[in-house]
């Protein structure tokens, strides 16, 4: 019965075609059909020579019955409980629970392990690198390829997330790459390392193993494997490896276990009955389990030491439950919606609150982006109102160097008529046109002396829009004293210039500068007359002196006017406040237009009192030119 048994399972491997029912043998004898999954974690050959024999034991110990058997995968044989196509299956403890939380089983026994003294507990993983590997710890595996059945294996893959889970590390972010191949479970451990494949090819052969996979192995590269607890130590039984060619990480075999396991162990597989099979056959087939003689060819197939009553699943349960991956557990969306639907006034109470607040983000964004165009057309209208004013303080010292601008003007132009009339007295005497070409050249100079005072005052005048060029600031200070020379010619002022330094160009709003030049300089001038003017200083013939003082420095440019007049009459930080002024006709605005100036230019602008008296107005200036050091 055995043979036929064996002939009928090859042809029913596939579940779909598993009749329920009765057969009748050459004699005439009826036997009942009985249908056993079983999930086939070694291929298909594989399976069949572990556990047909406990398929006949069965036969010999019930009467008139006929056990098919059918190696499946764990959702065949799902597929095959929801359907009712098995009377029986045999499973490892993780879907077992899965099974039993979905659909009506009911469990008989639980295999005993040979290696852990008899007892039920053999189900675990073994974390193998190869023997040459620098891996010693999980945490060693940080970015590396990991080759698994697959992530619903309980015994390999789940048990492993779990204990590393325990441990605090999370083993899908740990590994850089997680490599699911699929049963037999035997091409994980050839995947790691080709001589241990090599050595084991006639075996090899004897399983569902495809040939060629050497070539597999190098390609897939990986750096460690997730195998069922005594995968190695089975295969080197079986003469397909050489297991000092591998590893096991983090090994924690109890005593008297006589394999490496990288985690604590779990309930050994067990067989359960599905609605299809009937509570007599049930019953026959549970005592025949616990029969089992530990050293029975059948009970030594299976790797086992017979059966024992199915024990707890308690444990398997709280590890599906930790991974979140319990049949009785419902997606977060789901219990949500339960929620929801439980308490809809609390639920429509947060939609409202939750309008409500959209609701307000979107009015303080409007408010916020009009408060922004309403601060943006002020800033305008400032800059706009400040250009204004430093236009009005420019046409106002403009009105005071008005005597000193016509000084000016008045000498090229009384030196042209006094040329024009000695070429006109030289003409009349007969003076060839040839010998008046030097009287020519003399007016020629004139004139462009009159027209470069005409250009700057032009330039002061006119309204600018802030644009800075590269420019050497003691040739602006050269072109600017000239226009207050009258001045301080007719108060008699003595005005020095000192530059030190290597000269170097910084970019500089020319009008502006030029506009902070003309402020500081007549104010030293109006400070200085003022204390001309005064009886004290009259009385001991008082020489007044502005002296401008510019450093070319590594960093920065300092600039430095100071005059021996009044001094500080009031503080310095007052002085420089807007619309306020010691001058009977000032505008205030002289000062305050310095600062901003010299702070437009990332600088820094200072007024205090001399040392000798009088006052120093002083202007610091980074050196910013691109490519040059900071």
């Amino acid at each position: 019965m055995a043979e036929v048994s064996a002939a009928q399972a090859t042809e029913l491997g596939a579940l779909t075609v598993a009749p329920a029912g009765e057969l009748m043998d050459e004699a005439g004898a009826n036997y009942q059909v009985v249908d056993v999954g079983v999930l086939a974690i070694r291929g298909y050959k594989g399976t069949i020579n572990r556990w047909q024999p406990l398929m006949g034991w069965l036969e010999s110990q019930i009467p008139n019955s006929y056990f098919r058997l059918h190696p499946l995968s764990l959702e065949e044989l799902a597929k095959g409980v929801e359907t009712e196509g098995l009377d029986f299956v045999i499973t490892n403890p993780g879907q077992s629970v899965m099974l039993a939380r979905q659909y009506s089983l009911s469990w008989l026994a639980t295999l005993r392990s040979p290696i852990n003294n008899g007892a039920a507990m053999q189900v675990g993983s073994a974390l193998v690198v190869r023997a040459d590997s620098p891996y010693q710890t999980l945490q060693d595996l940080k970015g590396k390829r990991l080759g698994i059945v697959s992530k619903n294996a309980f015994g390999g893959y789940l048990t492993m997330v779990y204990e590393a889970q325990l441990k605090g590390i999370d083993l899908p972010d740990l590994a850089g790459e997680i490599v699911p191949l699929g049963f037999p479970l035997d091409n994980l451990v050839y995947q790691l390392g080709a001589t241990a494949h090599l050595g084991g090819t006639n075996e090899l052969s004897g399983t569902d193993a495809p040939s060629g996979k050497a070539l597999s192995v190098k390609a897939l590269g990986l750096d460690a494997a997730i195998v069922p607890v005594c995968q190695l130590e089975q295969m080197q039984a079986e003469g397909l490896i050489n297991i000092k060619d591998y590893r096991v990480l983090d090994n924690q075999a109890p005593v008297g276990f006589h394999c490496q396991v990288s985690s604590r162990l779990y309930p050994n597989w067990s067989m359960a009955k599905t609605n299809r099979a009937t509570q007599t056959l049930a019953k026959q087939v549970t005592q025949a389990l616990l029969a089992l003689p530990e050293d029975s060819p059948a009970a030594r197939a299976a790797e086992s030491a017979g059966w024992t009553t199915a024990v707890s699943q308690l444990a398997i349960d709280q590890l599906l439950k930790d991974l979140d991956m319990h049949p009785l557990q419902t997606p977060w969306w789901q219990r949500a919606w339960q929620w929801v639907k439980l308490h809809q006034h609390w639920a429509w109470l947060a939609l409202a609150i939750l309008v409500l607040l959209n609701v307000y983000h979107f009015w303080l964004e409007y408010r916020f982006s009009r408060r922004g165009r309403e601060l943006i057309n002020t800033q305008r209208q400032l800059s706009e109102n400040r250009a204004l004013l430093e236009h009005a303080q420019r046409i106002a010292i403009a009105g005071e160097l008005g005597a000193s601008l016509s000084h000016e003007l008045n000498q090229p132009l009384a030196a042209i008529g006094h040329y024009c009339h000695g070429a006109e007295v030289r003409l009349q005497r007969g003076t060839s046109p040839e010998e008046l070409q030097a009287v020519l050249n003399l007016i020629q100079q004139e004139v462009s002396r009159a027209d470069s005072i005409i250009s700057r005052l032009r330039n002061l005048l006119k309204k600018r829009s802030v644009s800075k060029q590269p420019l050497y600031l003691h040739q602006l200070v050269n072109d600017t004293a000239p226009l207050l020379a009258y001045e301080l010619e007719q108060h008699q002022i003595l005005l020095s210039t000192n530059i030190s330094g290597e000269a170097y160009p910084l970019p500089l709003d020319e009008v502006g500068m030029q506009q902070l030049l003309l402020n500081l300089l007549k104010n030293a001038a109006d400070a200085c007359v003022l204390r001309q003017q005064s009886e004290v200083d009259a009385a001991k013939n008082y020489l007044p002196t502005i002296d401008i003082d510019l450093r070319y420095q590594d960093r920065k440019i300092l600039l430095t006017v100071t005059d021996n007049g009044t001094g500080l009459t009031e503080d310095a930080n007052l002085l420089m406040q807007a619309f306020y002024s010691t001058k009977s006709e000032g505008l205030g605005l002289g000062l305050v237009i310095c600062r901003d100036i010299a702070e437009s230019h990332g600088g820094r602008f200072s007024l205090e009192t001399a040392l000798g008296g009088g006052c120093q107005a002083q202007v610091s200036l980074p050196r910013k030119l691109e490519g040059a050091p900071a």
